[in-house]
């Protein structure tokens, strides 16, 4: 049950994440500069971080979201690639690459761990530490409000739904014998 909830929650903050990250990549540096400045705010904010306690946290939480990022990239990197050219892989080669994404996925529940019950303790106090998956979890919200608010939510609609329920990495159709 508790391996569900995390691989629902893991499925949605990639989907989340992926969604804001695609347009993130074409944005200037001024936007990205933007969006750290918002999430600096809303996070400080919502942590109530005193002076001290920010100037210890961003820079290991500047370090752990790069790093979350790159196995994140690495793993849509690998669903894109399936998905593009299953009807030219093997069984064996999509294996390697389920392989591949549970490797991903253990790396960063080790990132977490070493994160949420290590590094972030040296900067701010266990209550805010747990306080802040909350936050996290607050401010995906918030970006996906204002991202359909702005009419960029997911599929291009604001709050719609695909037009397709195979969802956004699944494999073409099986072709027929």
């Amino acid at each position: 049950m508790n391996r569900k909830i995390t691989l629902s929650f893991t499925a949605v903050a990639l989907l989340v994440l992926s969604t804001w990250m695609a347009p993130l990549s074409a944005q200037s540096e001024e936007q990205i500069k933007r969006f750290h400045e918002e999430r600096e705010t809303f996070y400080t904010e919502k942590l109530d971080l005193t002076k001290k306690e920010s100037e210890a946290f961003w820079p290991i939480y500047n370090d752990f979201h790069n790093r979350k990022m790159k196995l994140m990239e690495d793993e849509r990197n690998t669903f894109r690639y399936c998905h593009k050219n299953a009807d030219n892989l093997s069984d064996e080669e999509f294996l390697e690459a389920l392989k591949k994404v549970r490797k991903l996925k253990d790396e960063g529940h080790k990132l977490e761990q070493e994160y949420y019950h290590e590094k972030f303790l040296e900067a701010l106090p266990p209550r805010k530490v747990m306080l802040l998956y909350k936050v996290e979890w607050d401010f995906r919200g918030y970006l996906i409000k204002q991202l359909r608010k702005d009419g960029r939510g997911p599929h291009g609609k604001k709050g719609g739904r695909p037009d397709s329920d195979r969802g956004p990495m699944a494999l073409p159709p099986a072709n027929p014998l």
